[in-house]
């Protein structure tokens, strides 16, 4: 699969008898349209109440003492540093030098929101309606008003998957795990899907691989974790939690659509069902897996858009249902279930 953007004249201009002139046109029109609603989004979201988010206290801490953090995990150790997101201390620790604490929070909070929806918005300007659906599901929104350190490493490895350039590419890709911890294993399962492709192994064998992949994370994590000094191992049980198994339900039902689209596809989106096979194969085992599946979610609701006949519609519905039960379950909640969490 090639990750970078189609821009809009090169789809629109295909088998069509517009002019050079009027495409390229219509091209500016769009890409004005997506940064104002970019920028729109982002700026709503930076401007969230902090009252109603408990979570927000927190990042100010971050912006405030991100810099003593980062000197005393180097005390302890480069490998205890790496471990513990150390980029997203740089990042806030070079903020907080200059702003304050606040203005650091809502900058990020800006940064990555903005980014995210730009390019999203751009990926496929024949589904913009689509798109801007997807940008307001909770669980897209949460990691611009909650989990605000994943949010700026999915804005980054977004940036990198779209790049046209390969080193740009692994260098934004690549620094992903030093913000959000969860992308190690993105990248572990990229990486194998692209192992995977280059091997030119089947369907049922990259299923068999993601799902032995997540089972070994789901039994090692907690081990691992404690010996490279994780702040997980304060946060996480890594254990089997009380789940509703409608998570696992909903996303095996979107499996088995994109493999019912036969080989080309699973070849062409291996990461997007392999990151799925990898969440439902640690669904009952770790409570940190919907982090993990949630770091690449957008990119699998991407690859839903190119599904074929019968089968893309009956994605989006599924994604429709599941969007408004999750809104709902969210009512009556104290700011929309986004306090917290």
């Amino acid at each position: 699969m090639i990750n970078r953007i189609m821009l809009p004249d090169e789809q629109w201009s295909l088998g069509s008898g517009i002019s050079v002139h009027r495409v390229r046109v219509g091209c500016a029109v769009y890409k004005l349209l997506v940064l104002f609603v970019a920028v729109g989004y982002g700026g709503m979201l930076s401007q969230i109440p902090a009252e109603h988010f408990k979570d927000f206290g927190n990042y100010l801490i971050y912006a405030e003492h991100s810099w003593v953090r980062l000197l005393g995990m180097l005390d302890r150790g480069l490998l205890v540093t790496l471990s513990n997101e150390p980029v997203w201390l740089l990042i806030n620790a070079g903020l907080g030098a200059f702003l304050t604490a606040e203005t650091v929070v809502r900058i990020i909070i800006f940064g990555s929101a903005t980014s995210v929806a730009w390019l999203v918005l751009r990926s496929d300007p024949r589904h913009f309606i689509w798109l801007l659906l997807f940008m307001l599901l909770p669980v897209v929104l949460k990691n611009h008003l909650v989990h605000l350190r994943q949010g700026a490493a999915i804005a980054l490895f977004l940036w990198g998957w779209f790049s046209p350039s390969r080193t740009v590419r692994s260098v934004l890709m690549g620094v992903t795990p030093f913000v959000h911890a969860s992308f190690f294993f993105v990248l572990a399962v990229h990486l194998v899907a692209k192992g995977a492709r280059c091997l030119k192994l089947g369907p049922d064998v990259r299923t068999l691989v993601f799902g032995t992949m997540g089972v070994g994370v789901a039994f090692g994590l907690a081990w691992l974790a404690s010996l490279l000094g994780a702040r997980q191992v304060e946060t996480y049980n890594f254990a089997m939690t009380d789940v509703s198994g409608l998570g696992f339900v909903f996303w095996l039902l979107v499996f088995v659509i994109m493999v019912m689209d036969g080989r080309r596809f699973l070849r062409e989106h291996a990461f997007e069902t392999g990151i799925i096979v990898f969440y439902l194969s640690t669904y009952w085992l770790i409570e940190i897996t919907a982090r993990i599946f949630e770091s690449g979610m957008l990119l699998v609701l991407l690859a839903g858009l190119a599904l074929t006949g019968w089968r893309r519609p009956a994605f989006l519905v599924a994604i429709i249902v599941y969007g408004i039960m999750t809104w709902l379950l969210r009512m009556g909640q104290p700011a929309m279930g986004f306090a917290g969490g």
